[in-house]
């Protein structure tokens, strides 16, 4: 490593006494980081000219965590950091304050990806409408098709069509999902495709959906994560039948095994084990499963919402008034264009 940064600066060097300027990308990987000068940018790989100037590398798309690009705004540089951080609204306000635009195309596309992409996390949390974050995201699809934010760009869109429970629109960006060409890629799109299709009522597609995604054989942490997600799936299509001991079972043995800390699979499971302890008349049990989400997880805002929907009938129904209102009221200030939130009548 430190070499390389001595070769960094050399080159840097001697550029300088030349007159000349090199122009020094950098890619940020899950690997880690790799600088030099970005020769093509696709909605599926980077190509970079290595900045020791002695080889070129191929970088998939799906292990890209950011691109910083030379020359591209300080603002714009800080605002990437904040998202990789969580932090969108903090991000926002610093691309707004962009004055200039710049003239490399690349840079521009970022400014309006990462403009529509903060705008969809924040309408997703409640803050900002959820059409409006939608037709962004679809506005940046449209101008921007062999972007390298492409499929990213495609999946919020799906996301933010399950949001406000527009399903088979929601299908139809995973199945564009599903073309991508790494495993766990189509593994994600294969789970989001059975839950858009069980929210339609469709169990038998749905449980299909989910065994397709089960069928795949891929290694790593993504990979396993999104079968364990797939297993969820089928217990949610065992509680859509009513099947509620085995989807009680189902839940509880996937619990067993999956990383307490991984809080998009956490949240999830404790809804499909709510609802099946809901629909056994379980209240009690119903109630601490949506109280896990409510309490623990809230982060995942489309499983909390959920969880407050159904907060607010148990406490109703076991007699807690103010509690349930508590639960109403927080899905109607958070997550007012929810599907959840409209079937309250919010």
């Amino acid at each position: 490593m430190l070499r390389r940064c001595f070769g960094l600066l050399a080159i840097a060097l001697v550029a300088a006494m030349c007159g000349q300027s090199w122009a020094f990308d950098s890619v940020k990987t899950v690997q880690g980081t790799f600088a030099g000068h970005l020769t093509g940018l696709s909605p599926v790989k980077i190509d970079l000219q290595t900045a020791s100037g002695n080889g070129s590398k191929e970088i998939q798309v799906n292990q890209v965590i950011t691109v910083y690009f030379e020359n591209e705004p300080a603002t714009l540089r800080a605002a990437k950091r904040k998202v990789v951080e969580g932090r969108f609204s903090d991000a926002l306000a610093e691309l707004n304050r962009l004055k200039e635009e710049s003239p490399r195309e690349e840079i521009k596309q970022d400014v309006e990806f990462y403009k529509a992409f903060c705008a969809a996390r924040l309408a997703q949390q409640g803050s900002g409408e959820i059409a409006d974050a939608g037709h962004r995201m679809i506005a940046f699809l449209d101008g921007s098709p062999k972007s390298y934010h492409y499929y990213t760009a495609i999946e919020v869109v799906g996301d933010l069509l399950m949001a406000v429970g527009q399903y088979p629109q929601a299908a139809e960006y995973y199945a564009r999902l599903d073309a991508a060409p790494w495993p766990d890629t189509k593994m994600r799109a294969g789970v989001a495709i059975g839950r858009a299709l069980l929210a339609q009522g469709k169990t038998d597609e749905a449980r299909a959906a989910f065994d397709r995604v089960l069928a795949v054989e891929a290694e790593g942490e993504p990979a396993a994560t999104e079968r364990l997600l797939a297993n969820l799936g089928k217990a949610a299509v065992l509680a859509a039948v009513r099947k509620n001991d085995e989807a009680i079972a189902a839940v509880k043995n996937l619990l067993e095994r999956a990383d307490p800390d991984n809080q998009q699979v956490q949240a999830r499971a404790y809804n499909v084990l709510g609802t099946a302890y809901r629909q056994a008349g379980r209240l009690q049990e119903a109630l601490l499963a949506f109280l896990q989400v409510d309490l623990l997880y809230a982060d995942v805002s489309d499983a909390h919402a959920e969880a407050l929907s159904n907060l607010a009938d148990l406490w109703d129904q076991v007699h807690k008034p103010e509690r349930a209102e508590r639960a109403r009221r927080i899905l109607a200030d958070r997550y007012s264009n929810s599907r959840w939130a409209k079937k309250k009548g919010g």
